[in-house]
């Protein structure tokens, strides 16, 4: 479905947009005046003239595209003319301009200058001072042409009386003209890299794209459906002229966007979002708002479960850990001392607060050295059924404290640890700690 138009009378020819579905709508581009009244230069229209005319362009310092039979009695050569082509990729589907016509009403003489105004040949607006014309007076103010499928708009006056000449001079001028352009394709993205965000805490990507037609104009970041963030893709032109209002897809040239980007980047903090998993989703977008998505949607954080029903999912909240020594015979079995180079085992159990076990959850291991030192040593710990875990120490461990942590969403905060304190003997029985790290 089509934006709606909507004339203002605080701005002659000020053209407002209603704001954007949910899929891709025409964008449309703004020629010497945008929606804020602001002058541009109508980038996308080009001139051409012949005989006793001109075509001249004012419209950067507020004035007008103008097309003129110059001579009071122009030539049957005299051509003058404004033509707008839609970028490749794309078709014009509207447009809508606020234009003036001088010498073509009526009375006699008879057929001679004449203003036309066409999309592809096909004419929308003829005018010729000849008892058969469509027009019976000049012609002013807005014209608004839904519905077309065009590959080019013109506006044109001439003298059509080849081999001799016209009795009066004709010109159109047009001091706003907007086109609605269709772009049915979305941007083609490539070299993607993901960084899921389990460890780092930020989902991120990395990518190209490409786009055929307005240009590649945003990145997307989306949180539970809504556009959290919108990255420029390109400087201006490849901005909205109107931000005030709703609708982000309005132009003052026909490609305001580039056609490639290379190492586009996008990511998503954990610690931005409110607590509690999301569906997130980064997307690249094009001038006329087709979407093509990165990454996901997916959900950031997760439940810390492989997968499962939503019973599942909801119990890997309340998910508590307990890790013990297999051969320890200390108290809880929370401390435990070997010979160098015998095997320990360890073994656990990770449940939710109704006391069912969390399988398919994935547990971090980290070790801390005499020095306070902490390093991660094993994030592919996984429950089994039951929510058994086990972990087999190396054959060289020295003495140290295994930190065994849940975490209920991933990446997030931990909610669960167990620390296991070893100490490890020499055969002499002295407690053996390793200088180097490890």
């Amino acid at each position: 479905m089509l934006r709606t138009f909507y004339l203002s009378a605080a701005v002659v020819g000020l053209l407002l947009l209603a704001p954007a579905g949910a899929s891709a709508d025409p964008y449309v581009v703004f020629s010497c005046k945008d929606p804020t009244g602001t002058p541009n230069a109508a980038v996308g229209w080009v001139p051409s003239a012949t005989g006793d005319a001109v075509a001249s362009n004012t419209c950067a310092s507020n004035g007008t595209l103008l097309a003129d039979l110059m001579s009071p009695t122009p030539s049957g050569l005299s051509n003058a003319q404004w033509v707008f082509t839609a970028p490749p990729g794309t078709r014009v589907v509207r447009v809508v301009a606020n234009r003036t016509t001088i010498g073509v009403r009526r009375p006699v003489p008879a057929q001679d200058v004449a203003y036309l105004m066409t999309a592809d040949e096909q004419s929308l607006e003829r005018c010729q001072p000849a008892n058969d014309t469509q027009c019976t007076n000049d012609l002013s103010g807005m014209i608004d042409e839904p519905g077309l499928t065009a590959r080019e708009i013109k506006f044109r006056v001439l003298c059509g009386d080849v081999g001799g000449s016209c009795v009066r001079r004709a010109n159109v001028t047009v001091a706003g003209v907007w086109v609605a352009l269709e772009d049915p394709l979305g941007p083609a993205v490539a070299n993607a890299r993901i960084d899921t965000g389990e460890t780092s805490g930020t989902l991120s990507a990395t990518f190209d794209a490409a786009d055929v037609g307005g240009g590649v104009y945003r990145t997307l970041i989306k949180v539970d459906g809504k556009i959290a963030r919108a990255i420029p893709m390109g400087p201006a032109p490849c901005a909205d002229v109107n931000p005030a209002d709703a609708d982000p897809y309005q132009f003052n040239v026909p490609a305001p966007c580039p056609g490639a980007v290379k190492g586009a980047a996008a990511a998503v903090d954990v610690r931005a979002l409110p607590p509690g998993p999301h569906v997130v989703e980064i997307a690249v977008e094009d001038a006329a708002g087709n979407e093509t998505s990165v990454v996901g949607p997916t959900e950031f954080p997760k439940p810390n479960v492989a997968s499962g029903t939503a019973a599942d999912r909801a119990a890997a909240l309340t998910g508590r850990l307990r890790m013990w020594f297999v051969k320890s015979r200390t108290r809880g079995r929370t401390r435990y001392t070997s010979r160098y180079g015998t095997r320990v085992v360890t073994r656990g159990v990770l449940r939710s607060s109704n006391g069912r076990g969390i399988v398919g959850a994935r547990i971090d291991v980290y070790h801390i050295r005499r020095d306070g030192s902490r390093r991660l040593v094993k994030t592919g710990l996984k429950s089994r059924a039951g929510g058994k875990l086990t972990l087999i120490l190396p054959l060289n461990v020295d003495t140290r404290t295994i930190e065994y942590a849940y975490r209920a969403l991933r990446p997030g905060p931990i909610t669960s640890r167990q620390r296991l304190g070893l100490t490890v003997r020499t055969r002499s029985g002295r407690i053996y700690h390793r200088r180097s790290r490890g």
